[in-house]
């Protein structure tokens, strides 16, 4: 009998000990992600603070390049991201910068991507520091983020410069064969849902001659309906009655 209860007691002892197991993984669990909540608050309330660092060196790249640009910006729990589109002649350029805690939520890690499609020539694609954050140099971090953007300028200046782009975006001038970027053009005209483009005002004109463009379009031909004469009428006609009975016959005299 003392064999048997000693069995039962090592195997309620078993099944205690794993329901500790069980606890103490779930308090754990819950701890962690109580100190993961908390870390994240203290993300979102760093980046509230930079978005003053950063956004005015933004405001600033976005307006210098002008209506060439979209901006898409993306805001998470765990990531504030801007990307910037550069959509020209000469090829797809998008700008990316990212800001987004480390696994165990004690720096901040920036992130500077640029993609140029297609590629033609070097330049500083990826950057990626990671700052402490509760050592964060606000100036430090202005400095990083206006010296990346200094780097897409500098790369789209290169690209501006580079053989293979140029001749991406040239176009030639139909009746001169001359070449000249897109936006050198001094005239263009939209033919055949095409937009060609001219090297001078004097070669629209010639342009437009030859394809017999300058001549309105012909209107049409207006018929003038005559009312038809009696004669020309055929079939019986049916007068008013209104109108064409005949007056009553006068009286004989008796």
């Amino acid at each position: 009998m003392a064999q048997s209860s000693n069995l039962s007691q090592r195997i309620q002892a078993e099944f205690n000990a794993r329901a500790e197991r069980q606890k103490a993984t779930a308090d754990a669990q819950t701890r962690e992600a109580q100190s993961r909540e908390a870390g994240l608050a203290a993300f979102g309330k760093l980046c509230d603070e930079l978005k003053e660092v950063w956004r005015p060196s933004l405001e600033e790249f976005i307006k210098q390049f002008g209506e060439k640009v979209k901006v898409a910006p993306a805001v998470t729990a765990s990531m504030r991201e801007v990307k910037v589109h550069f959509l020209t002649d000469m090829a797809t350029v998008t700008l990316t910068l990212a800001a987004s805690p480390t696994e165990d939520l004690k720096k901040l890690v920036l992130d500077y991507d640029l993609f140029i499609v297609p590629i033609f020539f070097q330049y500083e694609r990826h950057a990626r520091p990671e700052v402490p954050m509760d050592k964060i140099d606000k100036a430090a971090i202005k400095s990083w983020v206006d010296d990346r953007l200094v780097a897409c300028v500098k790369a789209c200046v290169s690209m501006q410069e580079t053989r293979q782009y140029i001749e991406r975006a040239m176009v030639e001038d139909p009746m001169s064969k001359a070449r000249f970027m897109r936006e050198d053009a001094k005239a263009k005209l939209e033919h055949n849902g095409k937009l060609v483009y001219f090297a001078s005002e004097a070669s629209l004109a010639e342009y437009r001659r030859m394809h017999m463009l300058d001549e309105p379009p012909q209107a049409e031909k207006s018929v003038e309906i005559k009312p038809a004469t009696p004669a020309a009428v055929t079939g019986p006609v049916v007068a008013d009655p209104a109108v064409a009975k005949p007056p009553a016959a006068a009286a004989k005299p008796g």
